[in-house]
Formats: structure tokens, C-alpha cells, sequence
């Protein structure tokens, strides 16, 4: 029996020689819950093909492991335990095409957990599920109620979450997700229940060819529509189709998306969200019109900054779009969004986000950029000495921090910061640009402005301004670099901006 091998390397794993009383929660266990796509034909066995795709238990014990076949040699999956999303861990199964047994968590305090496992990666290949097993404990609990939302995400690769656990667009699978993307940061905000079905390179046209399968790869996966019903349904696609087809094109492309999406979905509210940034002439320019058109009360738009500038959207960046996204669900559908759990990178009201370092992301991210590959960039724990609350920024030489904001022509940009020296003696040197950009992606700035500020071994306070030009070529962003100046060592605490 495969869960007795489970439970002996669950055994070997803890050093246990006198364990308690085994249990097992087999597949078709009512104490288990699905989420996501899923194929249940054979109970005892499921499998799901879609990131997102999760499996989680009530229980009683103190270490949980699960069985699972993976098709694809590295197949990631977050491991939640307790609703702790900053502390969930990721787990790598790379065994492919046979079964194994994979240690999710052990050293639990004794008493009741609830533990979910969340299919991470977007590689177009299914996993298999097996079941829980444990060594101790009273073992399954009562399944919590099931969600009474239900929203449905559908996309290309910034919602199937690539690159989505590293700043500078790293496309390794291990640093895919879904759990911290739009879709799942927006699904908790509302405790919805979500399917997230987004490939990576999708266009426009793409989607209507595989929306409705339960592998993305396999056209003879066939879901179906009745079994999971959403209250919305959020599509964020055609960054990809703005090289391939004219504007005419695009919209036509949309309607004939948006017609098999309303005969699939005929009472779901459709929520177009799109991001402006990516190039000129984008869809983000129009798609409000398309919807508009379409005179459909049930369908709507939410426009979001791609202030991420020319990477895929990272943990941050995600809760940014999330905000746009359930702020916009909020007014359509008269539902109350739950604070984010994930920390925001997106400026608002004309303020940078995190300026004083104070939060970071599960991934360990905060909100900024770093340059290429994160040289010489610490988020600093230093409480007696941090400007403003516990934390603050030194960055070594050939080191920068920036991030990117929406900005109007003609408006007035002003930062306030704060430098100091890394040493405890002698002055550095930084430098402050502030970028003014278009929409064009992979372009230089329309207009720069740099300015070097003398740092010294204490906290000097500093503030810079520009004005964002006005001319044929209007701007949509600016964006703000930190950088010491040649060989110099400085550190950043407490910056603010405001735009007029």
C-alpha cells in the first residue's frame, strides 16, 4: 500500500521509532477540499493541470504528509499552514511519473492545523493527488465551509505569475507562483474560491482555444462549466497580440473572446482589467471602449499602471494590481475587500510605496527595484539607528534602488529623503534621477533629471524636484533611482514623494 510506505518515511523523517496510531485522509475523503480545476473522474486519484489547483485538510497532529504523481520533472507547490501566507513555504517534486510521498510539515504544535497545498507552477502539465497521512493525533477534522464567492481568472504570463518570487524577471520555474498573484492575493481579499487558468506567451486568441480545458495542453480535457459556477470572471490579456495585429484587429479579437466568455458565463459580472505601460497604442487605450460598445450592464473595465516597468510583475507589483482589481470588484459587485496580506508596491495618491522599508513581501522583496541581480542592496533590521521605524536601505557601490510611479505632463514631482553614510566617519555621495517616461517599453526617458546629494554619518534630510515636460509624446510615468555616486556606501531611510 502506498500511504504505508507515506507514513514510514513520515516515521524515518521524525527519527521516531514509537509513533503513534497512523491516520490517512485517502483522496475521496470528505474531509478534504478542492480547489481550482480538477478532474475527478477516478475519486481516488484527481489530478489538476492549472496553477492554483489546491488540496487542503482540517487535522489534528503534529506532521503531515501528502502522496502526489507529477507529470513534469520540477513541479513546485506553497504549503499554508494556518493561513500563514508571509511563512508558507514552497516544496519542489521533481520524481517524475511515479508516486512519493512529500513531507509538508512536522514539529506542529499539538492540537488542530488546517494545511493547504497550492499547485505553484504554470507548466502546462498535471499532478496527480493521492492523499494525507499523519502519524499522531486525532487525524481529519470537518472541512470548513465552502467559499460563497467564486471568481474565475483568465490571462497570459504576468497572471500565470512568471517570474513572480524575483525582482528582475528571472523566468527559473522555481520562482513561479500563484498564490501571490492577482488572481490569489484578489480571491482572499473577498474569501472567494478562484480558478486561475493563465499561460504563459497567451494572446487574445489563444485563450478562446484552451479556456476550457482541464490541462492547458490537452484539447481532450474537457471541464465543464456547470460543475464550479463564478460570480466574476477577470480577463487580463493582449500585452502579447500588440506586435502581431493592428487595434482593428485586437478589438475584434476581444469581441469574439468576450462572446464565447458571455455564452459560457451568462450571468457572471466580466471584469476586462488591463495594464497601461506596455507600448503605445496598447489595448489598455481602448478596451474600456470595447466593453463600453458591447452595452452588456454585467461587463466592465479596470485599468491598472504596468509600473513595473518593462519585468513581469513580482509579489509586490501583484498586490498593486490586486488593489486596482478588488477595489473595481467592490464597486460592481457591492462586496467588502478584506486588507491585502501581501505588502503593496504601488504608490498611491502620488506617494512611493514602502518609503521607509517598513514591510517586505514573503518573498523578500519591498517594493522597489534593484538594479541587475540585487548587487550591493540590504533591507537593514537596525531599530536604534533606522531614521524612521526598524528598518532602512544601504546600498553598496554599483548598487541602485527605483521604483516607478504615474505621472501626468506638466506636473510637479518632489522627493523627500533621507541619506547617511554607511561609515560611522567621512561623507558619500548619491545620486537622485528622476525619469520621465512614455508608454513605450525598453526606450529612454523623455526627459531625466539628476541630482547628487551629500550623505553624511548622520541622517541628513534632503529633497529634490522636477517638472514632468509637456509635448506631442505625453508621459505615464516617473520613475525615481537611488544610486551612491562612484565608490560611495550610502543608506536610505524615509522617502516620500508628491506629485501636483
Amino acid at each position: 500500500m502506498q500511504f504505508f510506505a507515506i507514513i514510514l518515511s513520515l516515521i524515518a523523517f521524525l527519527g521516531s521509532h514509537t509513533p503513534a496510531p497512523a491516520w490517512v485522509a485517502y483522496a475521496d475523503d470528505a474531509s478534504i477540499t478542492y480547489q481550482g480545476r480538477w478532474d475527478d473522474s477516478t475519486v481516488t486519484s484527481p489530478w489538476c493541470g492549472w496553477q492554483g489547483s489546491s488540496v487542503s485538510i482540517n487535522f489534528d497532529g503534529t506532521a503531515i504528509a501528502m502522496g502526489v504523481i507529477v507529470e513534469n520533472d520540477n513541479e513546485w507547490f506553497k504549503v499554508i499552514i494556518d493561513g500563514d501566507i508571509f511563512n508558507a513555504k514552497k516544496v519542489e517534486v521533481s520524481s517524475k511519473n511515479s508516486w512519493q510521498a512529500v513531507i509538508l510539515a512536522h514539529g506542529l504544535t499539538a492540537g488542530t492545523h488546517h494545511i493547504e497545498v497550492v499547485k505553484e507552477t504554470n507548466n502546462n502539465e498535471h499532478m496527480t493527488f493521492l492523499g494525507f497521512a499523519g502519524i499522531d493525533g486525532a487525524g481529519p477534522l470537518a472541512p470548513p465551509l465552502p467559499h460563497s464567492r467564486r471568481i474565475a481568472f483568465y490571462g497570459d504570463s504576468n497572471l500565470a505569475g512568471n517570474s513572480l518570487e524575483h525582482e528582475e524577471n528571472n523566468g527559473w520555474i522555481g520562482y513561479r507562483g500563484c498564490t501571490n498573484t492577482l488572481a490569489g492575493i484578489t480571491a482572499r481579499r473577498f474569501d472567494a474560491a478562484y480558478q486561475n487558468c493563465s499561460i504563459s506567451g497567451a494572446k487574445i486568441g489563444d485563450l478562446n482555444n484552451w479556456y476550457d480545458r482541464v490541462n492547458p495542453s490537452d484539447e481532450n480535457t474537457q471541464w465543464s462549466f456547470s460543475n464550479w459556477v463564478p460570480d466574476v470572471v477577470v480577463i487580463n490579456i493582449g500585452a502579447n497580440d500588440i506586435y502581431s495585429y493592428s487595434e482593428s484587429r485586437i478589438r475584434t479579437r476581444y469581441n469574439n473572446l468576450l462572446d464565447d466568455m458571455r455564452v459560457t458565463y451568462p450571468n457572471a459580472h466580466i471584469v476586462m482589467a488591463n495594464g497601461r505601460g506596455w507600448d503605445k497604442d496598447e489595448p489598455a487605450d481602448y478596451i474600456e471602449d470595447v466593453v463600453a460598445q458591447r452595452n452588456d450592464p454585467n461587463m466592465s473595465a479596470v485599468i491598472f499602471p504596468w509600473v513595473f516597468e518593462q519585468w513581469h510583475g513580482c509579489e509586490t507589483d501583484h498586490s498593486g494590481m490586486a488593489d486596482l482589481v478588488s477595489e473595481h470588484i467592490a464597486t460592481v459587485m457591492g462586496w467588502t475587500a478584506s486588507p491585502t496580506d501581501v505588502m503593496t508596491g504601488f504608490g498611491r495618491g502620488g506617494n512611493v510605496a514602502n518609503g521607509s522599508f517598513e514591510e517586505s513581501a514573503p518573498f523578500g522583496g519591498f517594493g522597489w527595484r534593484y538594479g541587475v541581480n540585487k548587487p550591493g542592496v540590504h533591507r537593514l533590521y537596525a531599530p536604534a539607528i533606522a531614521q524612521d521605524g526598524e528598518y532602512f536601505v544601504g546600498v553598496l557601490s554599483g548598487g541602485s534602488i527605483q521604483q516607478a510611479n504615474p505621472c501626468q505632463p506638466g506636473q510637479t514631482v518632489t522627493v523627500n529623503l533621507w541619506l547617511r553614510s554607511r561609515h560611522a566617519t567621512g561623507a558619500a555621495l548619491a545620486d537622485i534621477t528622476l525619469d520621465f517616461r512614455n508608454q513605450e517599453m525598453y526606450t529612454a526617458p523623455l526627459s531625466s533629471n539628476s541630482f547628487t546629494l551629500l550623505a553624511r554619518p548622520t541622517w541628513t534630510n534632503h529633497t529634490v524636484t522636477a517638472i514632468a515636460p509637456v509635448g506631442a509624446d505625453p508621459i505615464f510615468h516617473t520613475r525615481l533611482t537611488i544610486a551612491p555616486n562612484g565608490q560611495s556606501e550610502v543608506a536610505i531611510d524615509n522617502v516620500t514623494m508628491t506629485i501636483n
